[in-house]
């Protein structure tokens, strides 16, 4: 690891350079899942949203004045809930490095950083959600420390099959 990173709150400026790099990463998640991913889902407003609100932070992880990464997280308030505790969680909603510079400590450098927000914040969990196809990153968050709490399954209705269904009925 190069301690010339730092990890820092991203600006407006930055937005260009984390697109760029959110085309890194995005391009697995549609190879694997053109069913549910949408073309180019993040954009320039959404990404400035975020910077605005103050649910939301994103960190930048920088080498050289170049952005190597960053990391979204939201923090996750659960009240009144039925079934919860009342809570405070912080969720990692997207988490890229680029792939010049992966696997030379920076995915753990945010994640150190990402517990020092949490415990700012008085959050009792980091949470996220990690495709089954991504592998490696299942690995990385296990590495961290991380465990599974609950798997979200699905079942795949054909269009076809729901059509056929319909037809059936009318006879």
């Amino acid at each position: 690891m190069n301690k010339n990173m730092n990890i820092r709150a991203a600006r407006i400026t930055d937005i260009e350079e984390i697109l760029f790099l959110e085309d890194q990463v995005f391009e697995i998640h549609l190879n694997a899942r053109p069913d549910l991913v949408q073309k180019k889902p993040i954009n320039y407003d959404y990404l400035k949203n975020i910077i605005e609100e103050n649910n939301k932070r994103i960190f930048i992880a920088e080498e050289n004045s170049e952005i190597i990464g960053f990391c979204i997280v939201c923090i996750c308030e659960i009240k009144n809930h039925p079934i919860f505790h009342d809570m405070t969680n912080i969720e990692i909603e997207d988490l890229c490095v680029d792939e010049n510079h992966r696997k030379k400590g920076v995915g753990k450098r945010f994640f150190e950083e990402v517990i020092i927000f949490a415990k700012n914040t008085n959050a009792q969990f980091i949470e996220l959600v990690v495709w089954e196809f991504n592998q490696d990153a299942k690995r990385f968050y296990e590495n961290m420390g991380m465990k599974i709490r609950e798997n979200r399954m699905e079942y795949e209705i054909k269009v076809s099959k729901m059509r056929e269904s319909k037809d059936d009925r009318k006879s």
